[in-house]
C-alpha cells in the first residue's frame, strides 16, 4: 500500500483515463482501497507516477450503479437528438414526395 502523508492508499485496479490535462495529469476511474476502508471506485486527477492526486470523489457499488443508470439516460437521450438531426438532414435532401420514415413505437 502506497503512503502520500498519512494517507495509505492502494490503487486496487486501473480502467481507464477520460482525459489528460497539459500537465500530464491524468482524470482516471480506478478501483482505490484508502486506509483500511472498503475499495471504492475513484475519479481523481493523478500524476504519471500516481504519487500525487489531485481531489476526487468515492463512490461504492450502489453509487456507480446509480451513477451508471444516470449517464445511460443522458446519453440515449443524446443519441436519439443526434437521430432525429440525422433523419432532418436526410429529409431536407429527400424528393418532396417521398414520406419520411420515422421510428415505429414499441
Amino acid at each position: 500500500m502506497a503512503e502520500r502523508g498519512k494517507i495509505k492508499f492502494e490503487i486496487i485496479e486501473k480502467y481507464g483515463v477520460l482525459s489528460t490535462s497539459k500537465s500530464g495529469w491524468n482524470l482516471e476511474l480506478n478501483l482505490v482501497q484508502w486506509g483500511e476502508n472498503q475499495p471504492k471506485f475513484d475519479i481523481r486527477a493523478w500524476d504519471p507516477t500516481h504519487t500525487k492526486m489531485g481531489k476526487g470523489v468515492g463512490l461504492n457499488h450502489d453509487e456507480m450503479k446509480k451513477l451508471n443508470k444516470i449517464m445511460t439516460g443522458i446519453l440515449a437521450f443524446e443519441q436519439e437528438e443526434n437521430l432525429r438531426n440525422q433523419e432532418d438532414e436526410a429529409s431536407d435532401d429527400a424528393e418532396p414526395d417521398r414520406p419520411r420514415v420515422t421510428r415505429l413505437s414499441d
